[in-house]
C-alpha cells in the first residue's frame, strides 16, 4: 500500500498548473510566429487551448500535444491549410500525435472572435476621429503595432475567456496610447460610447478595462 501511494503522481497546485499552461501558451505563440501564421491563427489556437483546459488538467493530457493539435485545428478552421505532417516536421514531432488528439481537443465551440480584428476596426475609427494627417497616420500605425503586442500579452491571461474582443482591443489601445500619447483616449472613448447603443455604462466599461489591465500585470 505504501509503495503504491508513493508511486502516484503528486497533484499540481492551481498555481503550478497555471504556470504550465502559460508556458505552453507562450510556446504556441512562438510556433505560430515561426510558421509565419497570421494573428487570427494564433488567437484561435490559443482560445482552443484555453477552452480545452477549462475541462481537463495538464496531468490528464500532455499540453505540448494539445498545443500542436490546437494550432492544426485553428489552421483548418481559419482556412490556412497546413498538413499535420508539415506541422509536425517543422517542430520535430510525430504528426500522428496531432491527428490522434484532434477529436479530443475539439469537443467545444469552434467559433472564435479574436480582438485583433476589433483593433483594426477601432484604428479605422480613430483615423476618422482624429481627421488624421499623414504624420498622424504614421503615429497611429505605431500605436496599432504596440496595441497588437498588448493583445499578445492578454491572450496569455484568462481575459479572452472573460471579456469580449472589443473590450480587449480597447484595453490594448488604452495601454498603447499611454505610451505614445497620440490622442486623448478619454475623449475618443466618450465619442465612441456616445455612438453605441450599449446596455452598459461608461463606468462599467472602464472597470472592465481596468480588470483586463490587472490580469496582464499578473503576468509580469
Amino acid at each position: 500500500m505504501s509503495a503504491e501511494k508513493h508511486s502516484r503522481s503528486k497533484p499540481l497546485s492551481i498555481e503550478e498548473e497555471q504556470s504550465i499552461k502559460v508556458f505552453y501558451e507562450n510556446k504556441l505563440q512562438e510556433v505560430c510566429k515561426n510558421f509565419h501564421f497570421p494573428h487570427k491563427i494564433q488567437a484561435t489556437a490559443l482560445i482552443y487551448f484555453k477552452r480545452f483546459y477549462l475541462h481537463w488538467s495538464v496531468m490528464e493530457h500532455q499540453p505540448k500535444h494539445i498545443m500542436l493539435t490546437c494550432i492544426y485545428a485553428a489552421c483548418k478552421i481559419e482556412e490556412n491549410h497546413v498538413s499535420a505532417e508539415e506541422l509536425g516536421k517543422g517542430i520535430s514531432q510525430d504528426h500522428q500525435m496531432i491527428l490522434n488528439n484532434e477529436m479530443i481537443s475539439l469537443e467545444f465551440d469552434l467559433i472564435v472572435y479574436a480582438p485583433y480584428r476589433s483593433l483594426e476596426g477601432f484604428m479605422d475609427d480613430m483615423e476618422d476621429f482624429c481627421n488624421a494627417s499623414e504624420d498622424q497616420l504614421q503615429m497611429l500605425k505605431r500605436l496599432q503595432d504596440t496595441a497588437r503586442l498588448e493583445i499578445d500579452k492578454m491572450m496569455l491571461t484568462d481575459a479572452p475567456l472573460l471579456f469580449p474582443p472589443a473590450q480587449l482591443a480597447l484595453a490594448a489601445l488604452r495601454s498603447s496610447v499611454a505610451l505614445h500619447q497620440v490622442i486623448d483616449f478619454d475623449s475618443y472613448l466618450s465619442s465612441l460610447f456616445s455612438r453605441q447603443n450599449s446596455t452598459h455604462t461608461m463606468s462599467e466599461l472602464i472597470e472592465a478595462l481596468n480588470t483586463i489591465d490587472s490580469l496582464v500585470l499578473c503576468l509580469i
